[in-house]
């Protein structure tokens, strides 16, 4: 009999740490009152998901308009063949930092792949994380 994949729930900051590795996740909020997913490259820094975009981007535009904007963030990292690796969900509030001191120098640290000049920088801070790695059973 083959070896049964197994979810192993993860602790938070191992879930985190992990997010940390992952080169970019998803998003999801609400805009204009539609569910919203998009994806972003991402840094972790203090415990914060860090993300880099422009101001007219959807998720731009709903931060700007909505103070502490509710958010879910998530990544995974799930080997094609052998269906193994790890998934990260984190909850929480996105809000602009653009005006922060830094917020220049944390913004340059998330690898973008776009193309277009990104200006506003994005924190989002967890208020729950979960995450599950899929093991191998026996």
């Amino acid at each position: 009999m083959e070896n049964e994949r197994v979810p192993v729930e993860l602790d938070p900051k191992l879930a985190l740490g992990l997010l940390g590795h992952a080169e970019f996740g998803r998003v999801a909020f609400v805009a204009d009152g539609v569910p919203t997913i998009r994806p972003l490259n991402h840094v972790v820094l203090d415990g914060r998901i860090i993300v880099y975009t422009q101001h007219t981007s959807a998720l731009g535009r709903a931060v700007r308009h909505q103070a502490d904007l509710k958010v879910a963030y998530q990544a995974d990292e799930i080997e094609p063949h052998s269906r193994l690796g790890w998934s990260v969900l984190v909850k929480g509030t996105a809000v602009d930092i653009s005006r922060d001191p830094h917020a220049d120098q944390i913004g340059l640290q998330v690898q973008t792949w776009m193309k277009y000049p990104v200006d506003m920088v994005i924190a989002i801070e967890p208020q729950e994380v979960t995450g599950l790695r899929l093991t191998i059973g026996n």
